[in-house]
């Protein structure tokens, strides 16, 4: 045989046994893929299933992340149903704005552990946090946490909110009679250093500039999650988690760790069993964690981990609270008036000072309130997963880690619930006779059940009194129209295009 004769075969077996291997994976995998879904076909029999491409399933639809939204709600119009099942990667899950079952998953204690597919990106970068940790660790954080969120602490944040909305007017007073302008860093800024002093106690008025590096940190971080949850969909989260992912991660544990450490050395507070609300200060959640440390109920890494997970949680979606009732009042010019004659007949005067007792005579702002967070939840998709074999209906039994994900976005959109003009901003939507008829579980802009939104009440209070101060003070008007706003997930509701808002001081 000469040698070009043995080359020829040995170049020939090569490729042969590349071939066989290659045909051989392709089998394995193709093999996998059909167990895979024999395994859930009791479930992908009995409801709408679209199944994709094999390995990814119709994660590749939902990127660009501004279509996410807009393909996951297109599924119930095209099968006719309020719930789906859909294979993202190598899992199905169970996709519904159905309200029978809405209360099912949020009721049931089968249900407590967060969906993974979304709400690992936050996990991994805020690692066993309240909002992504399991259940044990979970029950034992909430129940300490909750005691932060009691009435009597709420109210000792009024001033601070009140201080928050009158430095947005200071801001916004800059902008007036200039055209139009994008206010929603403006807000988004406002709002997180409202939540850094309200948990962490650090002074972030004018002058405290030493501190306007943790907005900068907050704000990369949660860029940074949000991209980590749109790449997650294909297995690419990996790109989100750049340099500055990992920096800022870092710098936000040194400023906790370097705060924990001077508040230990001067700390004052006694140690005593429960936390005690005192009337004269407003104590903030780093006092009130430190005290659990102190007494052995929290670890240190619950400290920082639990502080930033309140900031990121509350400062962006209560700014998107905020921003979107403008753009809506600046749509609805009738409705802003009307606001506005409510708001004037209590403060005839602009410095407001707003308190509890203000909030009980505003009835048409919190229909307002209501609209908004309707049309534009804080956050848009929530999710949940079975802990055990769970009975979803009479027809559907859940495997264990079965996720069931709730498109906020969507359910609150649905002319099922809402009628022929479910996508028009109508406040008349949550008069008292239009709530009683209407079943409670088609409206959830902070979820439902145990593991809904622990800050619901911080927000739903911050949110009012930003927007009683601004718009007494302020008339706001914008040339983009209704029809073209489009929204994007991005943990919280992003605007795809941030409508620019015109601002003209009232006399």
């Amino acid at each position: 045989m000469s040698p070009s004769t043995e080359n020829y075969d040995n170049c020939y077996c090569v490729q042969l046994r590349y071939t066989f291997g290659i045909v051989c994976l392709i089998l394995t995998s193709y093999f996998y893929i059909y167990i895979k879904r024999k395994q859930f076909k009791n479930i992908t029999t009995k409801i709408p299933t679209i199944f994709g491409l094999p390995f990814i399933g119709i994660a590749y639809k939902l990127v660009p992340i501004k279509r996410f939204l807009y393909i996951i709600s297109s599924y119930f119009e095209e099968f006719n149903t309020s719930t789906y099942c859909a294979w993202l990667g190598t899992y199905p899950v169970i996709v519904t704005i159905d309200p029978d079952i809405i209360k099912t998953v949020t009721s049931s204690t089968e249900f407590l552990s967060k969906a993974e597919v979304l709400y690992n990106p936050i996990n991994k970068a805020i690692p066993k946090g309240i909002i992504t940790s399991e259940v044990s660790t979970w029950k034992h954080n909430r129940k300490l946490i909750n005691g932060y969120f009691n009435h009597k602490l709420l109210m000792s944040l009024f001033p601070l909110f009140n201080r928050g909305a009158n430095t947005s007017v200071k801001r916004l007073s800059k902008l007036s009679n200039g055209g139009e302008h994008k206010l929603f860093d403006l807000i988004k800024r406002v709002t997180l250093e409202i939540a850094i002093e309200a948990t962490m106690g650090v002074d972030m008025r004018e002058g405290a500039s030493e501190n306007y590096e943790l907005i900068d940190l907050f704000t990369i971080l949660m860029e940074k999650i949000a991209e980590d949850a749109a790449c997650s969909t294909l297995g690419l989260g990996f790109l989100a988690r750049t340099p500055d992912y990992y920096k800022s991660r870092r710098s936000l544990r040194n400023f906790m760790n370097k705060l924990i450490e001077e508040r230990t050395n001067n700390n004052n507070m006694s140690k005593v069993e429960e936390w005690q609300y005192d009337e004269e200060t407003m104590s903030s959640f780093l006092d009130i964690s430190l005290n659990y440390f102190d007494n052995g109920k929290f670890a240190k890494e619950d400290v920082i981990i639990e502080s930033i997970s309140l900031i990121g949680a509350s400062f962006e979606t209560v700014a998107t609270a905020i921003y979107s009732g403008l753009v809506m009042l600046s749509m609805h010019s009738d409705v802003q008036e009307k606001l506005f004659q409510e708001i004037h007949s209590i403060w005839s005067e602009n410095d407001i000072q707003v308190t509890y007792d203000h909030l009980k005579e505003v009835p048409y702002l919190d229909m307002v309130v209501a609209e908004t967070l309707r049309l534009m939840p804080s956050i848009p998709i929530v999710g949940r997963q079975t802990i055990h074999q769970t009975k979803l209906t009479s027809d559907l039994i859940l495997p264990p880690k079965m996720q069931v994900i709730v498109p906020i976005f969507t359910l609150h959109r649905a002319k099922t619930w809402w009628g022929p003009k479910a996508h028009l901003f109508n406040p008349d939507n949550f008069l008292p006779e239009n709530i009683a008829k209407r079943n409670p579980y088609v409206y959830m802009p902070f979820s439902k059940g145990a593991r809904n939104c622990i800050g619901w009440r911080y927000a739903e209070i911050a949110v009012r009194i930003m927007l009683i101060v601004l718009v007494r003070n302020f008339k706001f008007s914008t040339a983009f129209k209704y029809e073209d706003l489009h929204f994007v997930d991005h943990i919280s509701l992003w605007y795809d295009v941030e409508p620019n808002i015109k601002v003209e001081l009232r006399k």
